[in-house]
């Protein structure tokens, strides 16, 4: 994982405020006005949350699964790459990640 990339990340995530970093999982943590809801992989990849309401987003993307969580993987689905450059798009794909978050907590 290099800092340029998590810096890079972070930056473009600055418009959905409040956002601190945690490293874990050999990778960083995203933590969005105090809710884990994005990783930063060891392999310079950025994934969002997932739920119900935002997981076709990513599927109909093509985009791949987190493979931690012992080879099961997690709800947690790499960010396409125009997402992440577009940072207002990047910030409602980030609301709807940490209200994924915030609904499996329930």
């Amino acid at each position: 994982m290099s800092p340029e990339y998590v810096d890079y990340v972070v930056e473009q995530m600055q418009e959905s405020r409040d956002v601190t970093t945690r490293k874990m999982f050999g990778g960083l943590g995203i933590y969005v006005r105090g809710t884990f809801c994005a990783i930063v992989g060891s392999s310079d990849r950025f994934y969002l949350r997932v739920g119900p309401s935002n997981v076709d987003d990513f599927k109909e993307r093509g985009m791949k699964k987190f493979p931690g969580g012992k080879g099961k993987g997690m709800p947690y689905y790499e960010v396409p790459e125009d997402v992440l450059e577009d940072s207002s798009i990047l910030k409602d794909w980030v609301t709807k990640a940490r209200l994924a978050a915030i609904e499996a907590k329930k």
